[in-house]
This record gives structure tokens, sequence and C-alpha cells, in this order.
């Protein structure tokens, strides 16, 4: 299968597509149930464009599926740009459309999908302040659309961390482009703010996005065979990413280097953020997906027996479709 996609073709698009789809068979025939309520806090833009999916169990799976596709889109494109896999092809789309689904809480339209929507924008901005004389419009533009996605998931303003790191690793950071950087974070706050001030709801406003962000982790010693699975299937993806920590840096040059840190900084600080959560719900763990699976793109490329890569993507996705089917799951 993946021979399918080791190429740049455009019209790859439409085996992405399928892929896309076939792995989201569980939510779109009603197998996997949606959440009954919701699962994570969202921001005020997803109160006010997408809240209403959550009574739409159809819309709802349909939207996550059409929106999953162009996110793969949007991170192949990511890594075709920088060359992060030496040769174009559409392993790194592939690859994340993989870890999408990787545990069924994904399969469904939720406020950390939404938000994932502008990780690949926010990146495209870090990398390209690499050696750039003046990169205030990137640095301006990273903050902003990194606010952006926490108006749908408030969580996801931790990631400014990242962005923070991933730009002091690309080049040096002077007291101008910080300022430049708060006033990126503060003018989507700012709009959103206004809005809801022109409606009468200022004051709600701080409640919905800043209300539900520190919390206590609450460690639940109550949990079932699913848990124990999804924990396997997310542990396995780690375990494979750190070791592959070799084959992303070595012999590469001090560019790809950079790029590689920034990738680590964010998988590390939307994983970490996970301990701000009372309780850990697994959809936040979207917000690792971008990392990733540009970084399983990268091991699987990297393999220079092609017919065990394709044994072990099987395999991987043969136990993504169990954890979505076997009866004990439902």
């Amino acid at each position: 299968m993946l021979s399918l996609f080791r190429n740049n073709q455009f019209t790859t698009a439409i085996f992405l597509a399928i892929y896309v789809g076939l792995t989201h068979l569980a939510s779109l025939t009603g197998y996997w149930p949606a959440p009954g309520e919701d699962v994570v806090d969202s921001g005020a833009l997803y109160r006010m464009w997408f809240d209403w999916l959550g009574q739409h169990p159809l819309y709802s799976a349909i939207s996550a599926t059409v929106l999953v596709f162009i996110q793969a889109l949007a991170v192949n494109m990511l890594a075709d740009e920088f060359r992060m896999l030496g040769d174009r092809n559409w392993l790194p789309g592939l690859f994340y459309a993989l870890v999408a689904v990787c545990l069924p809480d994904f399969l469904y339209l939720s406020p950390p999908l939404v938000a994932v929507t502008f990780i690949p924008m926010v990146l495209r901005r870090v990398f390209s302040t690499y050696k750039q004389p003046s990169a205030t419009a990137l640095i301006f533009d990273a903050a902003f659309w990194t606010t952006v996605a926490s108006l749908f998931y408030p969580p996801a303003v931790f990631l400014l961390v990242a962005v923070f790191a991933g730009i002091n690793i690309m080049r040096a950071f002077n007291f101008r482009e910080l300022l430049v950087l708060l006033t990126g974070v503060a003018t989507p706050v700012f709009l959103a703010w206004l809005w809801y001030f022109w409606t009468d709801r200022g004051g709600e406003f701080w409640g919905v996005q800043f209300n539900g962000l520190f919390h206590r982790y609450q460690f639940d010693s109550s949990f079932g065979y699913f848990t124990i699975v999804e924990s396997i299937m997310m542990g396995l993806l780690f375990v494979i990413v750190l070791l592959s920590y070799g084959t992303y840096s070595f012999r590469k040059l001090i560019q790809m280097q950079k790029y590689v840190g920034v990738l680590y900084w964010f998988l590390f600080a939307a994983g970490l953020t996970l301990l701000l959560q009372s309780k850990a719900p697994p959809v936040h763990l979207f917000l690792l997906m971008p990392s990733m699976g540009i970084f399983l793109s990268m091991t699987f490329s990297a393999m220079k027996n092609k017919a065990l890569a394709e044994v072990f993507h099987l395999l991987l996705l043969c136990f993504v479709l169990f954890i979505q089917f076997f009866p004990f799951t439902s």
C-alpha cells in the first residue's frame, strides 16, 4: 500500500481521500457511537460555529472525515515544502491520516480536531524564520494562528511555549520580536472578545476561554481493557518516534535538524499539557498528531527494506481498525 504514496503525483490525493474515508468507517456507519457529552472544554469560536454538530452524529463524523483529509493535505504540503523526507511523496499525509484515527475518540468532530487545522500553518511560519533578517511578520502569524487555535480549544494556547522555543531554535530572538509575538497573541483574543462584547456577552468570553485552562491532574486508577489497548497504541507510536530520533537527525543538514527540534517541541508541549487536564481526555492527544504523522513518515521512508515497511504499516493499520471494531470497545 505504501508504494501507492511514494510519488508526488497530484492524483495520489484521490487514494489519500479513500484511505481517510475507509479509516473513518466506524464513525460514518455509526458502529462507533458519538460521545454523549462534551469530553473537553470548547473555546468561544467552536461554541459559536460547531457546537450544534454534537446533536448530529452523522454530520459530525462527515465533518471530521473531511477535516482530517484537509489536514493531511496541509501536513503533506508542509513536509514537501521544507523537504523533510528528501524526496517529495505522500507519506506524511498518509501517516497523519493514520494517526488521526489511532484512537476511536478521534473519529468525531471535536475542539482539538478543529484546533489542529492551524498547527501546520504555525509550523510553516516557524520553519520559515530560518536565517531571515526580518521575521516579524512570520512571528506575528505564528503567534496569531496558535491563539486562533485556542479559540476553538483553549489548551492549545500552551503550544505558544513550543512556538517560542521553536523560533529560538530557528534564529536569534530579540526583544522587538518578542513584542511582536505578544501582539500576535493579543490580537485574536481582543477581536473575539470584541464580538462577545458587541453581543453583550463580554464577561462570558473570559469564562469560556480561561476558566478551564488549569486543573490539578487526577490519576484515575480504575480502567478497563479498552483503556489498556488505547495506551498500548499511543505507547507504540511514542516508542517508534523516540527510537527513530537518530534517523531524523543523523547526517542531516543543520536546517533539517532544527526542523526536527521544533517538531519535538510541539510534540512534548502538547503531551505535557495533559497534566493540566483533570481527567486527561484522550481526544486532547490530537494536538500531537501533526508532529507524530511527519515523524512516522520519516521513519518509514528511511527503511531500506520496502517490504518490511509495508508489513509494519499494515500491522499499524490493522491495530487501529481492531481498536475501532473489536466488540469489547463498543
